[in-house]
């Protein structure tokens, strides 16, 4: 290798530049470094390579509200304590209630009908009627019996749990484990499951009401809504 001396003097003046531009390209990043290390020192919480990761930080777990979630534009009729919000967005001529809670299912009666069937329009809104956890999702296989397309909404400041069975679809964006609010709209009205997937009629929601997980007759605490029938 040639000693630096012997290079000739063009060359040499442009190594000397060039290390007199790194030098100070290495002295301006080590400021900035620094700068940045005494600015994070001040603020609870932030990394700051000596302190440790994340000091003071407070954890919690997350919570997803769906942004894809929205609520009715509709005027629904208001709620009164101890009573239910209305389930479906009722419009005229095509609402009424069947008074079929505890219903003989199967074959010697060989279970209950644990819901009230509340018929609507096809492809009607159905709304949450507490604000609320989605805990389940069903989903329609195809066939004539169970839930279909479904939901369960559970409401944990009063432990009580609201099923949905048979609707059309489920609203779009919505999994398992999210915050719904009261009056968001959750899916649609339909026919899926034992309601009858190979018709065009009959079209209703099968909606259960849970206190401590236990059927109990939603009729009687349902908001009555003008253009549905009881």
């Amino acid at each position: 290798m040639n000693d630096p001396t012997d290079l000739p003097l063009g060359e040499e003046q442009h190594r000397l530049s060039r290390r007199r531009i790194i030098t100070a390209s290495l002295g301006a990043v080590a400021g900035l470094v620094a700068a940045r290390q005494v600015a994070n020192a001040s603020l609870p919480g932030v990394f700051n390579g000596s302190a440790g990761p994340l000091q003071n930080s407070q954890f919690q777990p997350a919570v997803r509200i769906p942004q894809t979630t929205t609520t009715t534009t509709t005027t629904l009729p208001p709620v009164a304590d101890g009573q239910i919000m209305f389930p479906i967005d009722a419009l005229p001529g095509d609402c009424w209630i069947s008074d079929n809670f505890g219903d003989c299912r199967g074959s010697n009666c060989s279970r209950r009908h644990e819901g009230l069937d509340i018929s609507g329009n096809r492809g009607a809104d159905l709304f949450a009627v507490v604000t609320g956890r989605l805990t389940k999702k069903y989903v329609d296989r195809g066939l004539t019996y169970g839930a279909g397309h479904g939901w369960t909404l559970y409401d944990e400041t009063t432990d009580v749990t609201y099923k949905y069975f048979h609707m059309g679809s489920h609203a779009e964006g919505l999994v398992v484990g999210d915050i719904v609010q009261q009056g968001s709209v959750i899916g649609t009205v339909g026919n899926t499951g034992t309601s009858g997937v190979n018709s065009d009629s009959n079209y209703h929601l099968h909606f259960e009401y849970r206190p401590g997980n236990v059927a109990q007759d939603p009729r009687p605490l349902l908001v009555r809504h003008p253009n549905c029938t009881f």
